[in-house]
């Protein structure tokens, strides 16, 4: 099914809003990052693995989206449109953000270069990371833009691409680093590794996939999820302290998983949804980059207002789903003013 250019396409503001979510409910897991013999810590990890595909969906929805700009309109449009989506917003809660933690006394200001510095380097919020990914991320599609010219050609040399960074900078690595071996990543293709995702994304979206290889890819995907876990309780367990030599977002198992859940919702029959239903889910999907940007100060005041044990698991489940509605209905008031609606996204 090929990608049409001025065509909302339904399945990418369903992932969209399930990436969201995944994205809340890891937060809402936050335990996770801090080893702990509780069965909270290893129930945590379980959401963490399964929800893992959550940024690398955004990235692949991006590069579906975008990689073929250049047939609707020219690169300084594009600046222009995705870095005012982004840029702005982005940079308006990293001082929102700034200035609470400044108010919480959590980070101190001593000079306009720290200044700098916090903002550069997400030291206000390490979550925010995916703000300037993002940018990078845009920085990027018109060099791989001007590959999409002819079809197949075009095809075979991102295919090309996707398979030599999943041996030599994925796989590879992880099965030396096993052997004890550090790998040199001189011998790996050179490009963003995050870049990886909006390629893959383009692909997925405009390739057909025959059911027998989808349901091989989803048994691969639940393997790595398993693999991920298991992986980091027994090695944890063992160590003492959380062991993240399965993490990373470009993991084998990652790239596995993202593409497993892209091609399931790409392939779902969505006939019987109904216009009314896509335009809510379109609305809903639009405010997924203002829920990432505020969703950790709604969970704070949840926390402290309620008196909330991070550890509970009502937290753990429940709070995802107030954390991500009472988000969501903030998103949806302000972008209803005039003025403020241009930092929400």
């Amino acid at each position: 099914m090929k990608v049409k250019n001025r065509e909302r396409v339904l399945y990418f503001d369903i992932l969209n809003i399930i990436a969201i979510i995944s994205v809340v409910a890891m937060h809402c897991n936050g335990i996770v990052h801090t080893y702990s013999k509780a069965r909270a810590w290893s129930t945590s990890l379980i959401v963490d693995c399964v929800c893992y595909f959550a940024v690398p969906i955004f990235l692949m929805i991006s590069g579906a989206n975008l990689l073929n700009y250049r047939t609707k309109y020219d690169t300084k449009t594009f600046f222009k449109k995705r870095f005012t989506k982004v840029l702005i917003p982005g940079l308006f809660w990293i001082i929102v953000m700034t200035l609470w933690k400044l108010h919480l006394g959590y980070i101190e200001i001593h000079s306009f270069s720290g200044l700098i510095d916090i903002i550069i380097n997400n030291k206000e919020e390490s979550t925010y990371y995916f703000i300037w990914d993002i940018l990078g991320i845009y920085l990027t599609i018109p060099l791989f833009s001007k590959i999409i010219t002819s079809e197949e050609e075009d095809k075979k040399l991102l295919w090309y691409i996707v398979i030599v960074f999943f041996v030599f900078n994925s796989l590879l690595p992880y099965i030396l680093s096993v052997m004890g071996i550090n790998y040199n990543y001189s011998f790996s293709l050179q490009i963003g590794s995050l870049s990886i995702f909006v390629l893959l994304g383009y692909l997925l979206a405009n390739t057909n996939i025959e059911k027998k290889k989808r349901i091989i890819l989803y048994i691969m995907a639940v393997l790595g999820v398993s693999f991920r876990y298991f992986m980091t309780y027994y090695f944890s367990k063992k160590y003492g302290y959380i062991d993240k030599s399965t993490w990373g977002y470009t993991q084998f198992h990652s790239i596995i998983l993202a593409s497993a859940v892209f091609v399931f919702f790409k392939n779902l029959n969505y006939d019987k949804i109904s216009g009314k239903t896509r335009k809510l889910l379109a609305k809903i999907s639009s405010c997924s980059f203002g829920i990432y940007l505020i969703h950790l100060i709604v969970k704070h005041y949840e926390i402290r207002l309620l008196n909330i044990n991070i550890y509970s698991w009502k937290f753990r489940t429940i709070g995802v789903v107030t954390t991500y509605a009472i988000s969501l209905i903030i998103i949806l008031a302000l972008k209803k003013i005039p003025i403020i609606k241009k930092v929400v996204a």
